[in-house]
């Protein structure tokens, strides 16, 4: 009849098979967490844009001393890697309204104040998101390696050549005989165009195999994808057309100033909206912009010559060097094309940051390609002078 008080052993063994029992979050039946359960319990943010950590410094109202570090926990997101499945979740979680490296600093709990630390983005962790398996058999990534080797191997030939005929580089007069030989055959077959026309057809396939990639990354990526294989394929035809054999191509010479013109207003319109309507970075999509008026520099001379009756010819016989001049131009183009796409993508997928692709795919590639045009120019000689390219609208006035 007495009441016996239960001990203590038999409580925590029951509430240890009820725990047990609860399913876990990352259990298949568990809740789903939500992204704000999971910043609120963690405490920060990472930002959507760069990879950031959180490092515990010392508060400016401190006293000196080494600064106060949190004891490793649970609920601690700096000590090292935690066995919370909240926090490991954290790391994924974008979120587009962090706060910038300026901002003040914040406080987490009683850890003292913290500030954003950038992370560089490893070469491994770039290779693991530009290598992707939606790339099925990787032709996209392949064919474009390939390409960028190949077409970047025949354009610095090309400039070797150049430099060489201008007498910047001593190789025994070989440049200059070449270069004169092929004035004196009206122009004659581009250099290395065997090299060339292969470097070509590799970037075809490199634009037409990543333009089904967009589809899984929403319309922008699939407008930037359709806009890009739009925009080589037109420098593509007219690079081939003003190539040896290019009579094969004749069929379109009707169309050549749709063509041209339609990838041309596609991206103004594009980075009209893109400076108005988005958040992206502005002064990058300024700089596409400009760059979008330098293709037009070369591609309306050469629409106008091919759609043109006989203009093809008349350039051979009145501007032979001109013929060179714009082949080596066009490939350049489709290299420059090619290379900004790829940095575009490594932006989206957070490898670079808008600064880097502004200056390593944006602008040092135009100077490159601007320095070609202008040695060729000069080694060829179109042109009796500057005024000359101004007045015949860069060639396109025979």
């Amino acid at each position: 009849g007495t009441l016996r008080r239960p001990r203590r052993g038999s409580i925590m063994s029951a509430r240890a098979s009820t725990l047990a029992a609860r399913p876990r979050p990352s259990a298949p039946r568990a809740r789903p967490r939500r992204r704000a359960d999971v910043v609120a319990a963690v405490g920060y943010r990472i930002s959507s844009t760069r990879d950031r950590r959180f490092v515990p410094t010392r508060s400016p109202s401190s006293p000196r001393g080494p600064p106060s570090s949190p004891s490793p926990s649970r609920s601690s997101p700096s000590s090292g890697r935690s066995r919370d499945p909240l926090l490991r979740a954290a790391a994924a979680v974008p979120d587009d309204d962090a706060p910038s490296p300026s901002t003040s600093p914040s406080t987490l709990g009683s850890a003292g104040a913290v500030t954003y630390v950038e992370r560089a983005v490893t070469p491994r962790e770039a290779w693991r998101r530009m290598w992707t398996r939606a790339d099925r058999y990787h032709v996209h990534g392949i064919s474009g390696a390939a390409f960028t080797l190949l077409g970047g191997g025949v354009l610095a030939a090309w400039a070797k050549r150049d430099l060489g005929a201008v007498g910047l580089i001593d190789d025994h007069g070989a440049s200059a005989n070449a270069v004169r030989d092929a004035l004196e055959a009206h122009g004659g077959g581009p250099e290395f165009w065997g090299l060339a026309s292969l470097s070509l057809a590799l970037a075809g396939v490199c634009a037409l195999s990543g333009t089904p990639l967009g589809t899984k990354r929403g319309w922008r990526k699939v407008e930037l994808s359709a806009r890009s294989t739009l925009f080589q394929l037109v420098l593509t035809w007219q690079a081939l057309r003003l190539g040896p054999g290019g009579e094969c191509l004749a069929a379109l010479d009707d169309r050549a100033w749709a063509l041209a013109l339609a990838p041309f207003a596609w991206q103004c319109v594009t980075s009209a909206y893109i400076i108005a309507f988005t958040d992206d970075d502005k002064r990058s999509a300024m700089l596409v912009l400009v760059g979008t008026w330098l293709f037009g520099a070369q591609v309306f001379p050469a629409a106008s010559v091919i759609a043109s009756a006989g203009g093809v010819d008349a350039l051979v016989a009145t501007r032979p060097g001109l013929v060179t001049v714009w082949t080596h131009s066009l490939l350049g183009l489709v290299w420059l094309l090619n290379w900004s796409t790829l940095g575009a993508s490594m932006r989206a997928r957070r490898v670079i940051d808008d600064e880097g692709y502004r200056a390593l795919f944006l602008l040092r590639p135009s100077a490159a390609w601007i320095a070609l045009f202008a040695l060729d120019v000069y080694t060829y000689r179109p042109f009796a002078s500057i005024w000359e390219y101004f007045a015949t609208a860069g060639g396109a006035q025979l």
